[in-house]
């Protein structure tokens, strides 16, 4: 008998005895009258079972049974091993219609003494940084190095994450932290949202030159440091970049790649996914899916993302870009292929142009022609055949070779060759 059946039992006792009042015993119970005089005819009628509640000892009809259970167990221990608690309710929702609270499976496991396997460190308390208000006024950008896919290889993850919203705006996996895994993302987030007002990231090779030297195109351009490729980008979509000076600083985005970590490998396994191929092609759909549960509104309605460009606008940025000068033939050189502009196009020789490059294309031209711009599609840049250079070794060269076969290694002094007359 709980300590609550007890103290109703002593009142009733007295209330029987008339040595308490009505009022008084519903105000020691916290019940009305009506259902005092009740609970005083049960007890006169049944005696201490008046006290006790109805339902005990009964088993309530939304109980988990024991064969529920053993099943929870079972696909823990065999299929999900190694998902958080939260995980692992929400798929056993999705996957085996088994609709059981967090805290429920928490209890279940506990019987059978099986813990979580996440460990909860204890947080270091920096600064929380406000988010931005709108969504698209800052979006944290970021890679993270990891065994991505269980095989032993590391493999780099590429992100987007909204400050103001936590949406997570693209998803790109490749072997090395690159920047057209970085144009990738931005392809992503045009699709999806547009592009932001702003970039948060890191100092690392991708976004920034680390060395103080300028090229003279460069210096005469104005530019007042070194530019990488997604440097220029940038400024050519009128977007700022903020560098960060500590992890810490791109919280939201280290956050997410520590959710990942934890989530999306698991995802990935039980759909077979072994290769940044098969991941790239799956993660629009998963990003949709984690959207939907962890996005949360902006403090304000109001929308800041950029309009989204078109195709062939956009791609004609997110590109390599070199600059090269045409010869008097009207042709270029670029990683070692020599390339010539159609004779149909009037352009001049020592002119100026921009070789553009991306796995998405191949290699085009950019230069201008009578103030307009034009852009030369691989198809129409002409590659010169390679000029086949035949050895032909000399005649003495070949007699050398088989006197020298003929006497060895020899010293100085007892050498042919030293007398030899060519």
């Amino acid at each position: 008998m709980s300590k609550e059946e007890a103290k109703r039992l002593a009142v009733l006792k007295q209330l029987s005895k008339k040595d308490m009042s009505q009022k008084r015993a519903a105000e020691l119970l916290g019940l009305s009258i009506p259902r005092i005089k009740s609970l005083l005819k049960d007890y006169r009628d049944n005696g201490i079972k008046a006290a006790v509640h109805g339902n005990v000892g009964r088993t309530p009809h939304n109980a988990i049974t024991p064969k529920i259970k053993e099943r929870v167990v079972d696909l823990y221990r065999s299929r999900y091993h190694d998902f958080n608690l939260t995980h692992f309710c929400e798929k056993l929702g999705e996957e085996h219609n088994l609709d059981i609270s967090r805290a429920s499976v928490y209890r279940i496991l506990g019987e059978y003494k099986i813990a979580s396997p996440r460990k909860h460190k204890r947080k270091k308390h920096h600064h929380r940084r406000d988010p931005r208000r709108r969504a698209g006024e800052l979006v944290q950008l970021d890679a993270s190095q990891h065994d991505w896919f269980e095989t032993g290889v590391d493999y780099h993850a590429h992100g987007a994450i909204d400050d103001a919203t936590g949406r997570v705006l693209g998803l790109y996996f490749a072997e090395q932290e690159l920047t057209n895994a970085y144009f990738e993302v931005l392809w992503q987030m045009n699709a999806d949202t547009g592009l932001p007002l702003e970039f948060y990231t890191d100092k690392r090779g991708c976004f920034k030159v680390n060395s103080k030297e300028l090229t003279i195109e460069e210096q005469l351009s104005g530019l007042t440091e070194p530019q990488t490729q997604f440097n220029r980008a940038l400024d050519e979509l009128g977007i700022d970049l903020i560098y960060a000076n500590s992890p810490q600083a791109t919280g939201r985005v280290e956050r997410l790649w520590g959710t990942f970590q934890d989530r999306a490998i698991k995802e990935m396994r039980l759909e077979g996914i072994t290769n940044p191929k098969d991941a790239n092609e799956w993660s629009p759909y998963y990003l949709g899916k984690y959207n939907k549960q962890f996005q949360r509104q902006a403090l304000d309605s109001e929308i800041a993302y950029l309009p989204r460009m078109s195709e062939k606008e956009l791609e004609l940025i997110l590109c390599y870009q070199d600059k090269r000068i045409l010869d008097a033939g009207l042709s270029f050189s670029y990683k070692t292929k020599i390339f010539v502009i159609p004779s149909h196009i009037k352009a001049q020789p020592k002119q100026a142009i921009t070789v553009l490059e991306s796995p998405r294309f191949g290699i085009k031209a950019k230069f201008k022609v009578g103030g307009k711009t034009v852009v030369l599609k691989p198809k129409q840049l002409q590659k010169r055949p390679k000029i086949e250079v035949v050895n032909e070794t000399p005649k003495y060269k070949e007699h050398i070779n088989v006197r020298r076969q003929e006497y060895g290694r020899m010293g100085k002094a007892a050498s042919p060759w030293k007398y030899f007359d060519f």
